[in-house]
C-alpha cells in the first residue's frame, strides 16, 4: 500500500502544476494588450491626444494630477453637443464606469492613460484606459 501512495502523489502534484500553467496561460492571453485609445470611433496614441488636448491640473484626495482636460478633448475629436451624450470609459481588464457630461468635463486623462475625476468616488477613476465610448 505504501507504493501506491508513492505513485499517486507525484501525478497529483503534476495535474495542480499543470492546472496552474493552463490558468496563468488563459489569464495573460485574455488581457487586452494595446498602444492606443479609442475616443468616438477613432484610435489614438497618449502622444497624439497630448498634442491635440488641453493640459489641465486638478485637485482630488490624493493631491494634484495632472492631464488632458476631457472636455477640451471630446471637443477636439469631433464629438458634436458634448452634453447630449453619456461616456463609457473602459479599460483594459474589461472594467469601465457610464458617465454623464456634467462628470465628465470635470475630469483629466493622465499621459499613463488614467482618468481622474475631482470630488467623485474612485470607483469612477479608471485606469488602463483603451476607450472611451460616446453613446
Amino acid at each position: 500500500m505504501n507504493m501506491g501512495k508513492e505513485k499517486i502523489i507525484p501525478i497529483i502534484a503534476m495535474v495542480v502544476l499543470i492546472i496552474g500553467i493552463i490558468s496563468t496561460i488563459y489569464v495573460h492571453a485574455s488581457q487586452i494588450e494595446k498602444d492606443t485609445i479609442k475616443i468616438n470611433g477613432q484610435d489614438f496614441t497618449i502622444d497624439q491626444l497630448f498634442s491635440i488636448g488641453v493640459t489641465n491640473e486638478i485637485e482630488t484626495d490624493e493631491g494634484e494630477k495632472e492631464g488632458i482636460a476631457l472636455d477640451k478633448l471630446m471637443v477636439a475629436v469631433g464629438v458634436g453637443c458634448t452634453d447630449c451624450h453619456k461616456y463609457t470609459i473602459k479599460a483594459k481588464d474589461g472594467y469601465q464606469q457610464t458617465l454623464d457630461w456634467d462628470i465628465l468635463k470635470t475630469g483629466i486623462l493622465t499621459d499613463y492613460g488614467r482618468v481622474y475625476f475631482p470630488d467623485t468616488a474612485h470607483t469612477f477613476w479608471v485606469r488602463d484606459v483603451i476607450e472611451i465610448e460616446v453613446k
